[in-house]
């Protein structure tokens, strides 16, 4: 099957972008140099943070691992441009049992509230994702674009003053695992296209936001050195232990071999990709006239 990549540039400049996440970690490595570009051209980032990674530590309870995680996820969003960050709380790898409607209509408020031109998701039909808590954020941020555009969802929103909204774009992001993630399954009208973007320019600004993760790459860094012990292999990395400056390290090997792995066959050096609903999505171009002005 022929590969169909857009290598366009991003045009959000000075506009609204909501950002939703499953957790701290998933936007910045997927989407951080792509968003560091936009919060520097002027667009005004929201981020939604789903669950609060309170299982992601080593040696502390979930309590002060939440508390901890919190502040350095903001501290992540400050050196990406991210304006403000909104943590919904719920519970590390158990948004199985929460009502997606329940999670459909927190996103959606946030959706009427800030009124983005343009989301970033985590895409919920990536294979190989283990972890689900990306999955079922994903299905309900989509759900939640769409429905934010009904007035019969949420009628109280009203009363609040929070009209239906329409988001114009969309962007699906996830790690590069799927060896088929390049292939579009459809035309542009019916299926979001796979799309890659240079981040050369924000890529300091991605690895330094990805480093302020200290608890959750620590927890990283200690799980990755365990399945090395236990297979009998080593790092020579960890020789000395697992040191911050060595976690830093594994870090930055991480975020650019991402960088690199996403601008393979393309003329970038660091990129990132998408699948990107544009406004050819739905209602193709051809019926609205723009092909005529």
């Amino acid at each position: 099957m022929k590969i169909f990549l857009l290598f366009a540039t991003v045009c959000l400049w000075n506009q609204s972008v909501l950002v939703v996440t499953a957790d701290a970690s998933d936007y910045v490595l997927c989407a951080g140099g792509t968003l560091a570009k936009l919060a520097s051209g002027g667009a005004q980032i929201t981020l939604v943070r789903v669950t609060n990674d309170d299982k992601d530590s080593v040696n502390l309870l979930p309590e002060e691992t939440a508390n901890r995680v919190r502040q350095e996820s903001e501290a992540a969003a400050k050196e990406l441009g991210i304006a403000k960050v909104i943590h919904l709380g719920y519970r590390a790898g158990e948004l199985g049992g929460v009502s997606p409607t329940e999670l459909r209509d927190r996103i959606m408020f946030y959706v009427r509230l800030t009124k983005p031109d343009v989301m970033f998701i985590p895409n919920p039909y990536a294979e190989y994702v283990e972890v689900l808590d990306r999955h079922y954020t994903g299905m309900a941020a989509e759900e939640a674009r769409r429905t934010a555009t009904m007035p019969n969802h949420q009628p109280a929103h009203a009363i609040a003053g929070l009209s239906p909204h329409i988001v114009k774009e969309l962007y699906y992001y996830s790690a590069p695992v799927d060896p088929r993630r390049r292939e579009p399954e459809g035309p542009a009208q019916f299926v979001p296209q796979p799309v890659v973007r240079d981040i050369a320019g924000t890529f300091t600004r991605k690895l330094r936001a990805a480093q302020a993760l200290t608890t959750i790459n620590q927890a990283m860094a200690a799980a990755i050195h365990r399945r090395l012990e236990d297979t009998g292999r080593r790092l020579p990395l960890f020789d000395r232990g697992l040191t911050e400056s060595a976690v830093a390290k594994l870090v930055e090997e991480n975020v650019r071999g991402l960088a690199a792995l996403c601008a393979k066959d393309t003329q970038f050096r660091q990129a990132e990709e998408f699948h990107h609903a544009g406004p050819d999505y739905q209602v193709p171009l051809r019926y609205s006239g723009a092909a005529k002005r």
